[in-house]
């Protein structure tokens, strides 16, 4: 009788790993180094990574396989099924902008597949590291901007200062892209095996940079989120105590370098010092309690999507603009789908944090854990629900918690789609 074992397949018999094709990493380095360049006093429609993300979910289409059903986060159910109850509070409350829902719906899609797909291209290290250098690259590229002045924009604040930022955009949103790529540069050189130890003093010199970048932006809850993120670095590596402590004195350094930097810069002293003596939080002090109060008025299904924009606008009386953002993802998320809404997005922002945490034993570290702290932390101040960046980072954490990709598969799928072939 022929032995068991002598059936199993040798090593040289099994397939080879199927990889993400060098187009595909390519088209997502492309998108991710476009992310610090948004141009919000642009002259065409669409936003430039709105662009370079809809021609990274092209090409995900030539390698679907590897890209989206190589493995299917339990996140995506959950927030299917969200998308579900965004329908059900549209056809409860119908809509006062057809044009504006739909296009923040179709958004927030695209962020969805942003996430899906990231989800499985970044469990492969060498597109996840190629794509995070990107992104890092050109966050200290946009950082180094005003400073030479090019694409140089200024507001002076009542306070005192002015509040620097690029080509137009917010200063929060800046203060947050660059402290997203303050922590991967430091993930990049301090917690990843495979960091170029050579460029060492480099990055730090990378780091004062945008640190410096962020302070300039006056952003309270920028700079408080990315203590919290550099904070997580505190935690360490899953079982080494080396990493623990480098880790803890990377982190404090930085943040004792930025909070120096903050109380010796005129607009972020004054801001903190005008919220201390004050209690003011640049509006959200009067837009928090109106949303919770549209939310017990409407709990289950909310007010639908965008409905809550305008909504929100008529109660506080908003007298240059015809809809307020929640600047809340919490108060967003109630508002718009209520409780039975709430239920599977928060669900899979659980399953998200749950992944950050075990992908801390993976080659990345805590980085993406990290991240994902400074974006909740930032989002307790901020309405991510449809930004890339965010879905970025939660996609990030999904692929470190499900690990490298399977060393085989059962068969190679081509880089040619199947609809293609036929043809």
């Amino acid at each position: 009788m022929r032995n068991i074992a002598d059936a199993a397949p040798t090593p040289r018999s099994l397939p080879k790993p199927e990889r993400v094709h060098p187009i595909v990493i390519a088209a997502l380095c492309l998108c991710m180094a476009s992310f610090p360049f948004e141009f919000p006093l642009r002259t065409f429609r669409w936003e430039t990574t709105t662009m370079t993300t809809s021609l990274f979910l092209l090409t995900t289409l030539f390698q679907p396989r590897v890209c989206y059903f190589s493995r299917i986060p339990a996140a995506i159910w959950w927030l299917g099924a969200f998308m579900w109850t965004m329908g059900v509070a549209l056809a409860l409350n119908g809509w006062t902008s057809l044009a504006e829902t739909a296009q923040d719906i179709i958004l927030f899609i695209q962020a969805i597949l942003f996430f899906w797909a990231l989800s499985n291209v970044l469990r492969h290290d060498t597109a996840a590291r190629a794509a995070l250098w990107s992104f890092a690259v050109a966050c200290v590229i946009r950082a180094a901007l005003p400073f030479i002045g090019v694409g140089r924009t200024g507001e002076t604040v009542w306070t005192g200062g002015e509040r620097i930022t690029a080509f137009g955009q917010n200063a929060n949103w800046s203060a947050k892209l660059l402290a997203t790529g303050l922590v991967v540069v430091v993930g990049l050189m301090f917690a990843h095996p495979k960091a170029p130890r050579r460029l060492k003093w480099l990055a730090l010199a990378a780091i004062g940079g945008l640190g410096i970048a962020i302070i300039d932006t006056g952003s309270r809850g920028g700079l408080l989120a990315l203590a919290i993120g550099l904070l997580v670095f505190a935690v360490g590596r899953a079982g080494s105590l080396w990493a623990v402590v480098r880790n803890a004195l990377v982190g404090a350094s930085t943040i004792a370098f930025l909070a120096v930097m903050a109380m010796q810069t005129e607009v972020m002293r004054n801001r903190f010092v005008d919220t201390a003596e004050t209690g003011t939080m640049a509006g959200r002090e009067v837009l928090f309690p109106t949303l919770w109060q549209m939310f017990l008025e409407k709990p289950w299904t909310g007010w639908g999507q965008v409905n809550n924009q305008y909504e929100l606008a008529q109660r506080i009386a908003e007298r240059n603009k015809l809809t307020r953002d929640a600047h809340n993802l919490v108060l967003e998320v109630l508002t718009t789908t209520g409780i039975l809404g709430a239920i599977p997005f928060f669900i899979a922002l659980g399953i998200v944090v749950r992944l950050g945490w075990l992908g801390r034993r993976g080659p990345h570290g805590n980085t993406a854990l990290a991240l994902l702290a400074m974006h909740l932390v930032g989002a307790m101040s901020g309405n991510p629900f449809a930004s890339k960046l965010f879905w970025l980072v939660c996609g990030y954490a999904a692929a470190t918690g499900a690990g490298e990709a399977p060393a085989a598969v059962p068969e190679a799928v081509p880089l040619t789609p199947p609809w293609l072939a036929r043809a």
